[in-house]
C-alpha cells in the first residue's frame, strides 16, 4: 500500500534540514537517514489477499451424557 505524501512532513525536513545547515556532519547523518527510511518504505511488500481461514467448530460433547450418569 503506498502512502500519499504529506506536505507537513516535507515542510518538517525541511525545517530540519535549515537548522543542520551549520553542523554539516549532522546534516549529513540526516540525510543518509532520510535515505535508508526511503530505500525502506519503497522495498515494503505490499499484501493482495490474505487467505480466508475457514471457521471450523470442534465437536461438542451432548448433555444427554451427563443426564445419564446422574440417574
Amino acid at each position: 500500500m503506498s502512502e500519499t505524501l504529506d506536505l507537513v512532513n516535507c515542510i518538517e525536513i525541511q525545517e530540519i534540514r535549515e537548522i543542520l545547515i551549520n553542523h554539516p556532519d549532522l546534516l549529513s547523518m540526516f540525510e543518509l537517514l532520510i535515505l535508508v527510511c526511503n530505500k525502506r518504505i519503497n522495498d515494503e511488500k505490499t499484501v493482495i489477499n490474505l487467505p480466508i481461514e475457514e471457521n471450523i467448530e470442534p465437536v461438542l460433547s451432548s448433555d444427554s451424557e451427563d443426564d445419564i450418569m446422574e440417574e
